[in-house]
């Protein structure tokens, strides 16, 4: 059952690198637009409480294990053997499909058994049979990532969430509720599980099909656990505030939550399109290439300050105009919750790469210590301030643990691979910051698009000059090739 890799794009180191992180933020970028404008639809449709029941069937069911672990394992696994790729497709397929059927069988029995509202009884099913679709979906993405054929995966991604817009939009334009958006979630869903196997069958001769040698599927299973509970305990952390405010506090505190929420969980498409592209070769450098892999390390680090940095104090000052542009004055309750979320988007994405760079040096299961523990104690903390401060409690909770997270991982991954330059990766863009925020604030009274480029520019111009100043006379004549040294770690 071996299989070649198909010929990737015809670049190849750090080029290679970068057209595959410029494709994972086409893919991210799609997903989250198309996820922020279903947001936006439904929330002006039918307000908080139509919002809170689409986003809590989505957060309920996106806490189970539907991918069971299986994208970062077949990824790593594929990348260091891809003459297996076809075993493991079809082995990886077979999971994802029996997980997801299971899970959408548990979720729907479940809705009964503790007397769920109608219309909660009815979106529950309905996202968990999407979900279902989508971890095979992801499957089938895993082995693009192993290959280095990122752009696979975000073209069946662009236009899987081109549909899942257009549709929503269209449904709710003509009367659809909640109900309707997650209809569009789910046919999307299936539409990209159904493109991706038809691309892995192109390039591997044979469409995946759902089978196993019982001992391989046995070991595949024992092998992709750590990375399932890793996955399902990083969204019980990052998801069980939404859940628990809906039993709390009802659908309209939800949807005043998930209102931010949303916002911040999708700016990570930065650290994800930077280390998804970059996953490959460091499960290839370890543990024979240390050094290759500690630059790998630092230079993600690097990358995602350069940028995380300026969009988390760009998005605390413009958090009002955004929330008013986005969503209306329905949802100015919740901009202070949005602008403490707004601390935690460079926390997570340096999260991010710690939490891929374990997984590559074979490490999972530590991974899966830190989300345990962050995931106890987020739902410990979630009954105190939720009862107390409802949404702008959970996200003082979502502060403290994704912070505790971060020193956890950082830690595990010191002892593993030696001291990695995090601290330097955002300190600097962090002083580049000051420029573009009294930029921001000068333009507080001109629309927020305005003040979001000017902001930007003010903090572009700012790392030209740093980069220039640092670098060697005889380069500061080229502010490209400054402005690259920047992100490469030093010795």
């Amino acid at each position: 059952m071996a299989t070649s890799t198909p010929a990737a794009p015809s670049v190849t180191g750090r080029r290679l690198i970068a057209k595959n992180s410029i494709w994972q933020v086409a893919s991210f970028a799609a997903r989250a637009i198309s996820g922020l404008g279903v947001v936006v639809l439904v929330a002006r449709a039918g307000g908080p409480r139509s919002l809170g029941i689409f986003q809590f069937a989505l957060t309920l069911t996106a806490m189970l294990p539907f991918y069971f672990g299986l994208p970062s394992l077949l990824a790593r696994e594929v990348a260091r053997r891809p003459e297996d790729g076809r075993l493991w497709g079809d082995t990886g397929t077979l999971i994802s499909g029996l997980f997801g059927v299971s899970f959408t069988l548990l979720l729907w029995g479940g809705a009964f058994l503790v007397g769920a509202s109608p219309a909660t009884k009815a979106a529950i099913p309905v996202a968990a049979i999407g979900m279902a679709f989508d971890g095979v979906a992801r499957v089938q993405f895993a082995m693009f990532w192993a290959w280095e054929r990122i752009d696979l995966e975000a073209k069946v991604t662009i236009i899987q969430e081109t549909v899942f817009l257009v549709s929503a939009a269209v449904m709710l334009a003509f009367g659809g509720g909640s109900m309707a958006a997650l209809v569009a979630f789910t046919g999307s869903r299936a539409l990209g599980a159904l493109l991706s196997m038809l691309l892995v069958g192109h390039y591997q001769g044979a469409v995946p099909v759902p089978r196993a040698p019982l001992s391989l599927f046995r070991t595949t299973l024992k092998q992709c656990t750590p990375f399932a509970v890793n996955d399902t305990l990083t969204l019980t952390y990052m998801r069980a505030d939404a859940v628990m405010l809906g039993i709390f506090k009802g659908p309209t505190a939800v949807g005043l939550y998930q209102a931010g929420t949303n916002l911040v969980l999708y700016l990570n498409v930065v650290a994800r399109s930077i280390n998804y592209a970059l996953y490959p070769r460091m499960s290839k450098a370890w543990p024979g290439r240390l050094g290759e892999f500690r630059r790998l390390r630092d230079g993600s680090f690097r990358a995602i300050g350069l940028m995380g940095m300026p969009i988390a104090v760009a998005s605390l000052l413009l958090a009002p105009r955004t929330f008013d542009f986005l969503y209306g004055p329905k949802f100015e309750p919740a901009i202070l919750t949005y602008q403490l979320l707004v601390v935690v988007i460079p926390v997570r994405m340096l999260g991010n790469t710690l939490s891929l760079a374990l997984s590559a040096a074979d490490l999972q299961t530590r991974r899966t210590v830190a989300v345990t523990l962050a995931a106890g104690l987020n739902v410990a903390l979630n009954v105190y301030f939720i009862e107390r401060w409802s949404y702008l409690g959970a996200a003082i909770t979502t502060v403290i643990c994704e912070t505790l997270l971060l020193f956890v991982y950082a830690w595990f991954m010191r002892q593993a691979a030696g001291r990695s330059q995090i601290v330097q990766a955002v300190a600097l863009p962090g002083l580049a910051t000051l420029p573009m925020a009294a930029v921001i604030i000068a333009t507080r009274n001109n629309h927020l698009i305005l003040s979001a480029l000017a902001g930007m520019a003010a903090y572009g111009l700012t790392l030209v000059v740093v980069a220039l100043v640092r670098s060697p006379r005889e380069t500061r004549q080229q502010p490209i090739r400054a402005l690259v040294a920047l992100i490469k770690p030093t010795a």
